[in-house]
């Protein structure tokens, strides 16, 4: 088994995506990068167009993946019903896995997320950690942590001589800020739950380099990714306020929000997120959090100065 020197990734058009194609060349690495649409001509990389979520993809990533020693998959399905997600996350994810095994591909690295960790375990207040339970397709907090585990699963089952699993946080850069977990947005006003509680905030470039990382090294692992110094609910807000949104903050009442969830649980798979306990235990209780950095991964910092934004 030589050096990883070609690696296909797909979903590389995405915001993940364009960071870790910068990471692999930064890195030394050529990229077969796989999206629905050609990109622009770029030295290193080769673009395929395929659609993921089709049969026909196999014969055509088994195509694009000649001369590579690796795949990061990265694509997946952001929002939507349980539809949405076994068409994308699942269906692409099998499609790849089938790909590989035809084109002898022995190492994937997937994306997955922070979000397969059951919340509902971690006492209020308490930290998240590597151990946490994970979410179960018996009780789904909701349809992409569902999809996300389901991922998990196929590729844990697949057979390949290795499988790095990276989840990271929320992914960030300056541009992209708002997150669910900040609180509820109406009009000009956000209404946030305790401006004190830590976020787990992952920028996109530190994503990307533990992607590429971990398949450099073809880990056998599952590295769970947030920043080293996690900024609080208010900082990110503030930070967020910079770009002239939101107008106006005002307190949640979480207390009173967490009431009518749990009256509201017999109706819960009708109900937005917020008003589903085990989502809006998730986005909005207090927790800490806490993960360790598998050895020989060393990942670069490109946080902003969050106590600028206080």
């Amino acid at each position: 088994m030589g050096a990883v020197k070609r690696v296909l990734i797909t979903g590389a058009s995405g915001f993940i995506g364009r960071a870790t194609v910068d990471a692999a060349l930064d890195a030394g690495l050529e990229v077969v990068a796989v999206q629905r649409r050609i990109g622009a001509n770029r030295t290193g990389v080769t673009y395929v167009s395929v659609d993921l979520t089709v049969r026909d993809s196999v014969d055509l990533l088994v195509s694009a993946m000649t001369g590579c020693d690796a795949v990061i998959h990265l694509a997946a399905a952001m929002s939507g019903d349980a539809k949405d997600h076994a068409r994308l996350t699942r269906a692409g994810t099998e499609h790849v896995i089938a790909a590989m095994k035809k084109a002898g591909i022995g190492h994937l690295t997937l994306a997955s997320s922070l979000a397969v960790y059951d919340t509902s375990k971690v006492a209020i207040g308490a930290a998240l950690t590597d151990a946490t339970p994970l979410v179960t397709t018996d009780s789904p907090r909701d349809a992409y942590s569902d999809a996300k585990a389901q991922q998990e699963t196929l590729v844990s089952k697949a057979g390949f001589e290795s499988v790095t699993v990276v989840r990271p946080g929320i992914v960030y850069d300056a541009d992209r800020l708002w997150n669910a977990h900040l609180g509820l947005g109406a009009g000009p006003a956000l209404f946030r739950a305790a401006s004190g509680d830590p976020l787990p905030m992952c920028h996109v470039q530190r994503c990307a380099a533990a992607l590429v990382q971990a398949t450099a090294h073809r880990l056998r692992d599952t590295i769970t990714l947030v920043d080293p110094s996690l900024p609080t609910r208010g900082q990110v807000i503030a930070k967020l306020q910079e770009s002239g949104w939101p107008k106006l903050v005002l307190p949640l009442p979480l207390g009173l929000l967490w009431a009518i969830a749990q009256m509201l649980q017999p109706i819960a798979p009708r109900l937005p997120g917020l008003l589903r306990a085990p989502v809006l235990r998730q986005r909005l209780m207090p927790m800490a959090y806490k993960f360790d950095l598998p050895s020989g991964i060393t990942l670069p910092d490109p946080s902003p100065a969050w106590e600028a934004a206080t």
